[in-house]
């Protein structure tokens, strides 16, 4: 039993050009503090074949969260992965690679999220309207660099919900290659303009009360930590795991509704290629 992509890179000759072959099949997917997860979700989905693959899977998630009283959060959700030529889907996320280079690829995106909250969420959030998770499009540009892979994007809110844009640079990297398993780390930031960080964490003056003042929330910026290992289980099953923390900056522990700027996650999940 072995994964294909890996039969023949020694981890002695892992350079950017032998990662885009490894990172074409294994793609790191992202659902950020969503309604029904409320945190962030990271994994390395191997795709065995190069063309027409299509994988279903189903995940477990644990996270903390930033809101007050909404506390840790265990929720479970099935993800399609489908890859077909240029065009792709990963769980939230789709898109079209329109230019493919030796060591770089540039793609038109676009993902839904799911930020956000209801005012049932928690005792704090009583009496606040509710955030809405939005449909957001732009342009996504992966480089093979120093063995690894560096990731930006650029996304802005195409559904008028939050009306904002954001800007994040991921790196990602192998920790250790085996016949069967794969691990990877990875490190980013991810950048918010104003727009985006007061829907969801700013307090208009209307849903102000006595225990939590009007905020004007100002741009905001997330550093980011994680780490992905996969595991082939059988030629089309794999087993995943994932942990992730990411940590906002002031403007977002100073808000109201948060009691902390900072989150765990944790996942796991199956996948099947048919």
């Amino acid at each position: 039993m072995q994964f294909a992509f890996l039969q023949s890179i020694p981890p002695s000759s892992f350079y950017p050009q032998d990662f885009k072959q490894i990172k074409g099949r294994a793609m790191k997917l992202s659902l950020q503090q969503c309604m029904v997860f409320v945190g962030s979700i990271g994994l390395a989905i191997p795709a065995l074949a190069d063309q027409g693959n299509v994988q279903l899977g189903w995940v477990v998630s644990a996270n903390t969260s930033y809101y007050q009283d909404v506390g840790d959060e265990f929720h479970q959700l099935p993800l399609i992965i489908a890859e077909y030529d240029q065009f792709y889907w990963q769980a939230v996320r789709g898109g079209y690679r329109f230019f493919n280079g030796e060591n770089h690829q540039v793609a038109v995106e676009v993902r839904r999220t799911f930020d956000g909250y209801e005012s049932d969420d928690s005792s704090a959030l009583a009496g606040m309207a509710r955030r809405y998770g939005a449909w957001e499009a732009g342009v996504a540009h992966e480089f093979g660099l120093l063995g690894g892979q560096l990731t930006t994007q650029i996304m802005q809110d195409v559904s008028v919900k939050h009306q904002g844009t954001s800007v994040r640079v991921n790196y990602e990297r192998p920790l250790l290659i085996k016949p069967t398993y794969l691990v990877t780390w990875y490190t980013g930031a991810e950048h918010w303009d104003r727009d985006k960080t007061h829907y969801y964490f700013g307090v208009r003056p209307g849903e102000a009360t006595a225990a939590r003042p009007a905020y004007r929330a100002d741009s905001s910026h997330i550093l980011i930590a994680g780490c992905n290992a996969v595991k082939q289980l059988s030629p089309r099953l794999l087993l995943l795991v994932s942990t992730e923390y990411q940590t906002f900056s002031g403007t977002v522990k100073e808000s109201p509704l948060t009691e902390r700027h900072d989150e765990w996650a944790a996942h796991g999940g199956i996948f099947y290629q048919f």
